[in-house]
C-alpha cells in the first residue's frame, strides 16, 4: 500500500513538471515571435542570396538609423533588440533595398579604407618621430665653470 502511494506522488511531480515545462515552451514561442535580425538575414539570403552576419547587418541598421530610414535611438549603451513584425514592415522593405544596391558591401569597404588610412597616419607619424631622435645628438653640457679658463693666467 505504501508503494502505491509513493508512485502517486511521484506521477504528481512528473504531471508538475511537464507543465512547467509547456509554460516555459510557450515563453519561448512568444519570444521567437519576434521577428528579429536573424530572420531578417533569413530573408535577405533568401531574396539576395548574400549572406550576412548579424553584426554586418545591425552595422548597416545603426547606419540607416543614423540617416533616419529607420526609427531607432543611436546612443552609446543602446542594446535593445531589433524587432519588426514581419518582412512586410516598411523598415524591412528599406534594409532590403539597401542590401540589393550593395550598401553593406559599400560600408565594408569605406571602414577598412579608414582603417587602412588611419594605421597609415600613425606610420608615417610614427616614422618622423625616430627619424627626428635619431639623427641628432644631445649637445655637450654648457661649461659654466669659468675657474679652469683662469689657470692660463
Amino acid at each position: 500500500m505504501a508503494k502505491k502511494a509513493a508512485t502517486q506522488v511521484v506521477e504528481e511531480d512528473e504531471e508538475d513538471v511537464e507543465l512547467e515545462d509547456t509554460e516555459e515552451a510557450d515563453e519561448e514561442k512568444a519570444e521567437d515571435a519576434v521577428w528579429g535580425v536573424r530572420d531578417l538575414i533569413a530573408l535577405v539570403k533568401s531574396k539576395t542570396g548574400k549572406e550576412y552576419k548579424p553584426r554586418e547587418v545591425r552595422t548597416q541598421l545603426r547606419a540607416m538609423a543614423r540617416k533616419g530610414q529607420i526609427n531607432r535611438e543611436i546612443i552609446a549603451g543602446n542594446k535593445t533588440r531589433y524587432a519588426w513584425t514581419g518582412p512586410d514592415d516598411p523598415e524591412v522593405k528599406a534594409f532590403l533595398k539597401e542590401a540589393k544596391g550593395g550598401a553593406i558591401e559599400a560600408n565594408k569597404k569605406a571602414a577598412l579604407d579608414k582603417l587602412k588610412a588611419d594605421k597609415a597616419k600613425k606610420t608615417v607619424a610614427k616614422s618622423t618621430d625616430t627619424k627626428a631622435t635619431k639623427g641628432k645628438k644631445a649637445p655637450p653640457p654648457a661649461d659654466d665653470d669659468d675657474e679652469d679658463d683662469d689657470d692660463d693666467e
